[in-house]
């Protein structure tokens, strides 16, 4: 049991230090174009609300941060003309994100670039490893969802 826990508390550890290096990894990537991962990210879970422009709320759920900290990254990308903030039709208390022209002209010539990326990272792993990363996390994320002090 103790060895199970030392490497619950190494995979725990990992998962702050992937995260970090694939943010440092991805905002060099995307530096000569002023941008970071993290706008990336924002625009890649905007593009999930196929139906309609999401509301800050919904995206910062999707993401797991604060409805703060996806407004100041959406701040940033509306100051390169990139997203919109409209406010939804039946509360104009609500704000929406839309995604402009020049943003889906941008990140669609950059998709290469991003797919070459991603295969990189996952070069050394297997499909099967992949099936078995997905499983764990999808019950990491239900623990985290579950979670009950």
């Amino acid at each position: 049991m103790r060895e199970t826990i030392d490497e619950q508390k190494y995979i725990f550890g990992a998962l702050f230090i992937l995260a970090n290096k694939l943010q440092v990894k991805g905002d060099q990537m995307l530096e000569d174009d002023g941008m970071t991962l993290r706008q990336w990210f924002l625009t890649v879970m905007i593009l999930q609300f196929k139906d309609r422009p999401p509301t800050l709320t919904e995206v910062a759920n999707l993401m797991g941060t604060s409805h703060q900290n996806v407004k100041q990254i959406a701040k940033k990308l509306e100051e390169k003309n990139f997203l919109t903030f409209i406010k939804d039709e039946k509360d104009g208390r609500i704000l929406r994100l839309q995604l402009t022209e020049l943003s889906r002209n941008y990140w669609n010539k950059r998709e290469q670039d991003g797919d070459h990326f991603i295969e990189k990272l996952f070069e050394h792993v297997t499909d099967e490893e992949i099936k078995t990363i997905v499983a764990v996390f999808n019950k990491l994320f239900q623990s985290l969802e579950n979670w009950q002090e």
